[in-house]
């Protein structure tokens, strides 16, 4: 005599493994890659994507860092010319949403003047809730002017000795349906000390974020169990080309 089969109770995903899924399937689905490709990667948390940007005057260049097709930071060039100089520089900040920080802070400028700038963190650089993300609209490096004859001063992380630096990274805080993730852009900055336009310029290589809400991601991670490559044809549509 056969049994009848045992029901199976329900199983219940809660929101937050559910928001995860459904953030996976968003990449998946922008890169033309099928979910199920996705299963053996289910252990991954990070995602990051390629990408070749280059900032100018007048064009800001957006980062959605979860392709979900909210822009979540914006990086743009200025080119500011006065009665008491001229002033090129390069600022990141959040977009649209007070909650979305860059991680920076307030330094002096030597003459008795304090400003806000963003780090240029280093590779390995741990990015979380112990960074700080106090400053609203960081600049990275300003070329400043002050007649049409002078000499030129520098001021930022991103400076370097004078002449820029080389894959430094951005640390991001921002929210994705209501709570805190981390992540970071890498940007090469030069400087031209020209007086024009562009003078100072940003290239973005890379970005990623940890979808995880909470957890700390390392800047420059884009190997590893824990990490799912976004194609760099994807990191193009996200900065706005559509």
């Amino acid at each position: 005599m056969s049994r009848a089969p045992k029901s199976r109770k329900a199983f219940k995903i809660s929101d937050s493994l559910n928001r995860r899924l459904n953030t996976y399937a968003q990449v998946a689905s922008a890169a033309g890659v099928s979910v199920l490709a996705l299963a053996g990667a289910s252990e991954a948390k990070v995602i990051y994507t390629q990408t070749h940007q280059v900032t100018h005057t007048g064009f800001p260049l957006y980062i959605d860092l979860n392709h979900d097709g909210i822009k979540d930071f914006i990086v743009r060039t200025s080119f500011y010319q006065g009665s008491s100089g001229l002033e090129v520089g390069l600022s990141a900040a959040g977009y649209r949403n007070a909650d979305n920080r860059v991680a920076g802070g307030r330094f002096s400028t030597g003459s008795g003047y304090f400003v806000s700038a963003a780090y240029a963190l280093p590779a390995g650089a741990r990015i979380g809730p112990k960074a700080n993300f106090s400053v609203p609209f960081p600049f990275m490096a300003v070329e400043l002017f002050e007649g049409p004859g002078s000499t030129y001063s520098d001021l930022g992380a991103w400076v370097g000795e004078g002449n820029g630096v080389r894959d430094r990274y951005l640390g991001f805080k921002f929210v994705i349906l209501g709570e805190v993730h981390y992540g970071w852009a890498r940007f090469s900055v030069t400087l031209g000390h020209e007086r024009q336009f562009d003078d100072v310029s940003g290239t973005l290589t890379g970005y990623a974020y940890e979808t995880v809400p909470g957890k700390p991601v390392i800047a420059g991670q884009t190997s590893g169990p824990d990490v799912v490559t976004v194609p760099e044809t994807l990191g193009g549509l996200a900065l706005g080309r559509r």
